[in-house]
């Protein structure tokens, strides 16, 4: 016990005064969240829009803006930046351009070869990318490019990732860097929409929280056409994957949605090719159900049981398409 002007105080295990201990943590802890508020900001805005998203961003704002007003923030930046961990400044805005879509020529074309035929001497520089579904189908792209030599496959799939939401992973800065690579890619193929079921906020900072809805598909839409705006190079072929039939018939339909804008948008750009996945996968009521018949006549397991993801199975069922739809595009007409 110490004494404090003639009146006895409880000490710590050390002899520091109780109160002068909690004044010291709460000091800390200050002094942690202002170092740290800008961050936690940040992954405040990263959780779904809701009561709970907005109740954080709320919470965090003004310690993130005392942080960077007194450069608080300055040693959490230059530690990630000594560690390679720095994020790109703000969401990558898409082009004005790409905002409008092209009108569609109802007058028909010749067909035009989009991408050279490759031979394994020089196979077809291609590139996989885009949410958790893809994860598995990629995996069979690259295994099955590399049995035939015809394709030099890459695979960069970000699970839990979408259209909706680049403040968690921005798929259209990835986009435009993909599609800048030197030596460049001469096939991309992109598969979105399985994460994509949640609010969306347009760059004016209005917010669409009900998926589906009119505002909600204006604005998904503009996104999609923008990123396969910036996939478009010379001979090169965008191969535009749609997410197949899910057990959940709210999901599915959600996946019906935004395959119908994918294909949409794709038949406005000669150089993006709409991959439809959902035949594949449906039984012959055209129904969901984890097991179909597989190419060679027999009925597997291709589904995960979460109803949504696709196992090794179903994964290399998908590729051979994706691969057969491209190969089909690089005969010479």
């Amino acid at each position: 016990m110490e004494t404090v002007g003639g009146k006895s105080e409880e000490t710590g295990a050390r002899g520091m005064p109780w109160k002068r201990v909690l004044a010291v943590i709460a000091a800390a802890l200050l002094i942690a969240v202002l170092l740290n508020a800008p961050e936690l900001k940040h992954e405040a805005e990263q959780k779904p829009l809701g009561n709970e998203r907005d109740f954080w961003v709320t919470v965090w704002t003004p310690f993130a803006a005392v942080s960077e007003t007194f450069f608080l923030d300055q040693p959490r930046e230059w530690a990630d930046s000594a560690l390679n961990r720095e994020d790109a400044d703000g969401v990558f805005e898409l082009p004005p351009a790409a905002s409008a879509s092209p009108v569609a020529d109802t007058t028909p074309a010749p067909a035009a070869q989009l991408v050279r035929t490759p031979s394994v001497e020089q196979p077809l520089r291609l590139w996989v990318g885009g949410d958790s579904v893809v994860k598995v189908v990629g995996e069979a792209i690259v295994r099955q490019a590399g049995e035939a030599g015809l394709f030099e496959a890459t695979h960069e799939p970000q699970l839990q990732s979408g259209l909706t939401r680049p403040d968690f992973f921005d798929w259209p800065r990835e986009i435009d860097r993909v599609s800048k690579v030197d030596p460049p890619y001469e096939v991309i193929v992109v598969m979105f929409g399985a994460n994509d079921a949640q609010g969306i906020i347009e760059p004016n900072g209005t917010i669409h929280q009900q998926a589906g809805t009119p505002g909600w598909q204006a604005e998904y839409r503009r996104r999609v056409a923008g990123v396969m705006d910036l996939m478009k190079a010379d001979n090169r072929l965008v191969a535009w994957v749609g997410q197949p039939i899910m057990r959940s018939d709210e999901l599915s339909a959600q996946m019906q949605m935004t395959n119908a804008i994918f294909k949409d948008e794709a038949s406005k750009r000669p150089w993006v090719k709409y991959i439809d996945l959902w035949p594949l996968f449906v039984n012959a009521e055209g129904k969901y159900d984890a097991y179909v018949v597989d190419d060679d006549g027999e009925t597997k397991l291709m589904r995960n049981p979460d109803g949504v993801h696709l196992v090794r199975e179903g994964g290399e069922k998908a590729a051979r398409l994706i691969l057969a739809e491209i190969l089909e595009e690089a005969k010479p007409k």
